[in-house]
């Protein structure tokens, strides 16, 4: 894997705990120390946590300025408003008020553990920072129970955004938001969103800095042939619909809850990506794209289809295009072979790009219409929850750890 050679690299005294000190050296006139080690206890008991913050000052400060230096590049001393989900003791926070004018809304799952730093950090800055009880990346969860139920959780937890909801295609991205990710959940969530146009990506097209594992880093920029044994439906369907880059790497030990190793054979073939996640984390950018939307391509009309179109296609990697294309539409091949593909080109040879061309030329054929492609893009969604029946959307709960896209049983897999 190609981590940036920029990685953190320092003494094993680095390591300790010795945030508190730091933190507060700049601090103490502002912020009293709270007790909170008995109260952190609670993580490390945690087999899959559901947030995670950075507890180094060090690391925050740094992470703070490569953050507030890619906006200043695009806003300059615009006052922009923040997302952070999870700061826990807002180090990271606490940087990005001293050294510029954003705003904050923090969203923070363990309110009641950090509540003392909370207040402290509002104190300072009540005027700039909005506080809210809950779990940003939890919306994958509360939009679940909300077609269950039939509940608006949802557009309840985001309300407090206070961003009207916006077109896609805007010049700027209309959300930016900073979170450090413990599994890849709420990846999986962003694809979700933004193929069934609801939840996060109705607020419009949203710039992320996310702090990823490496194995997730990997999982969603990998590339087809050279990364092929990571070249899934998930990367292509997240590249389709987001930009991603690696900005700075990190140590693993500076985040919390700690890394917890799986041991077996059971992924033996990521070997290496499972040993860096014990040392590194990434910090990338993601940008929604622009011209995904447009007249001319992919409409939101479309967006389930292509969502079907990749997922059938993509199971195996291996899956031959014009044979499979031919099973919808037969004798569609010399249509393909004229656009350059051959009948040995695989699905798991093309970028993202080149598989949205390939949509696009499928359903531009006359024949299309007449085929069984809408039809059993519809069974499927059906049988995937009989009991609603309702909307396509519900297609997300089905699908398989190795092919699965966006789905109930990829959000709950443990294996991050």
């Amino acid at each position: 894997m190609n981590l940036k050679k920029n990685a953190w690299i320092s003494s094993k005294s680095f390591f300790k705990w010795t945030w508190r000190k730091r933190y507060y050296s700049s601090t103490a006139t502002t912020l009293k120390v709270p007790n909170i080690n008995d109260n952190l206890s609670s993580f490390k008991k945690l087999k899959y946590p559901e947030s995670m913050f950075v507890y180094c000052n060090d690391v925050a400060k740094d992470i703070s300025d490569t953050v507030s230096e890619h906006l200043t590049k695009k806003y300059g001393n615009k006052k922009i408003e923040i997302i952070e989900a999870n700061p826990g003791p807002c180090l990271i926070t606490q940087h990005l008020l001293e050294k510029t004018n954003y705003n904050i809304c923090i969203y923070e799952n363990n309110y009641n553990v950090f509540k003392e730093f909370l207040m402290a950090v509002n104190s300072k800055y009540g005027n700039r920072i909005k506080i809210n009880h809950g779990n940003f990346l939890l919306l994958w969860k509360f939009g679940f129970q909300d077609r269950m139920d039939r509940g608006d959780r949802v557009s309840k937890f985001l309300s407090s955004i206070g961003t009207p909801q916006q077109p896609w295609n805007q010049e700027n991205p209309s959300l930016k938001i900073i979170a450090s990710l413990p599994n890849k959940k709420f990846m999986n969530y962003l694809i979700y969103s933004f193929i069934f146009q609801t939840g996060l990506m109705v607020y419009g097209r949203p710039e992320f800095y996310l702090l990823l594992s490496p194995s997730v880093f990997k999982r969603y920029s990998c590339k087809p042939i050279i990364d092929s044994k990571y070249y899934k439906t998930q990367t292509i369907l997240f590249q389709s619909i987001f930009d991603i880059e690696s900005l700075k790497t990190y140590p693993r030990k500076a985040f919390f809850p700690p890394h917890i190793s799986k041991s077996g054979s059971k992924n033996v073939r990521f070997k290496e990506l499972k040993e860096a996640d014990d040392k590194y984390m990434v910090l990338a950018k993601v940008v929604g794209r622009r011209e995904i939307l447009n007249p001319e391509g992919l409409t939101e009309d479309l967006l389930k289809p292509f969502w079907y179109f990749v997922k059938h296609h993509t199971l195996s990697r291996k899956n031959f295009v014009i044979p499979m294309l031919e099973q919808w539409i037969p004798g569609c091949g010399p249509y393909f072979i004229a656009q350059g593909y051959t009948i040995f080109t695989q699905f798991g040879d093309l970028t993202p790009p080149q598989i949205l061309q390939l949509f696009l030329k499928f359903i531009s054929l006359p024949e299309f219409n007449d085929s069984p492609f809408l039809n059993s893009m519809e069974s499927r969604i059906v049988k995937l929850l009989p009991s609603l029946q309702i909307t396509p959307e519900d297609s997300i709960i089905e699908q398989s750890e190795n092919n699965s896209s966006i789905d109930l049983e990829e959000y709950n897999n443990k294996d991050n």
